[in-house]
């Protein structure tokens, strides 16, 4: 009778699993980058902008605020929304490291995932909010 496996990766060596979070993250990142990439009718608007005899519409300069040290809200839920997600990958790959291999069970280092991953989601999520962005 065949066994089958449960989980992710099944059988997979650390540095496999390690390869397979590091391209997760790497895609989950990248996504957003490709968003902002400039099409080509934004091309051709910043191409007829930038021409010689183009309109402009000028407005009044803006005036000089002080600049403060405090940071918005929604820099520091962005701030917290990345260290957590990070957090999350680096304690659930921290803790299956320690866990280590359990001597011939069927997910070795998962209970070590389970325990670091939210450990480590709370402990980025707060770094992230206080020191990110």
């Amino acid at each position: 009778m065949p066994r089958t496996h449960s989980g992710i990766l099944p059988g997979a060596t650390l540095s496999r699993r390690l390869c397979a979070s590091v391209a997760i993250v790497f895609m989950l990142t990248l996504a957003p980058v490709s968003a902002w990439a400039e099409g080509p009718l934004a091309r051709a608007a910043r191409s007829y902008a930038s021409a010689p005899g183009a309109l402009k519409l000028s407005r009044p300069p803006a005036q000089r605020q002080a600049r403060t040290d405090r940071r918005g809200p929604g820099r520091i839920v962005a701030g917290a929304a990345v260290g957590a997600t990070a957090g999350f990958f680096a304690g659930g790959i921290l803790g299956s490291w320690i866990d280590g291999d359990c001597g011939g069970c069927d997910d070795p280092g998962f209970k070590g995932f389970l325990i670091g991953a939210p450990v480590g989601a709370v402990a980025g999520g707060i770094l992230g909010g206080k020191y990110l962005f």
